[in-house]
């Protein structure tokens, strides 16, 4: 009887062992947690910064370009107008200029 007193002794002394063993385990497991839970916080906290980084930068540059294309664009125009008018008024001079030797031919013969 002796023995299995022992025995289960024993075996009550490695599941106790076992036990320690387990709750070691989750306090690392709880504490490995709680670091990925603050490196999460981390990660959050920069993906945040980096957004409203990109909105400050990188829109009001894009914005920016918006703008200097759409100047670019009417400064276009007011040149391709500009080069009409003055095409229009070479146009007229040349046609004088052709009516007029026109003219001096016919009065020559």
């Amino acid at each position: 009887m002796e023995n299995v007193l022992n025995e289960i002794l024993s075996k009550l002394d490695s599941l106790d062992q076992g036990q320690q063993e387990l709750r070691h385990g989750q306090q690392s497991l709880d504490q490995g947690q709680q670091e990925l839970k603050t490196g999460i916080q981390k990660v959050e906290s920069k993906v945040d910064k980096l957004e409203l980084r990109m909105e400050d930068e990188a829109f009001n540059k894009i914005g920016a370009l918006f703008d200097g294309y759409s100047l670019t664009g009417d400064q276009i125009e007011r040149l391709q107008k500009h080069l009409d008018e003055r095409l229009d008024s070479i146009e007229n001079d040349t046609r004088y200029l052709v009516a007029r030797v026109a003219r001096l031919e016919k009065l020559a013969k």
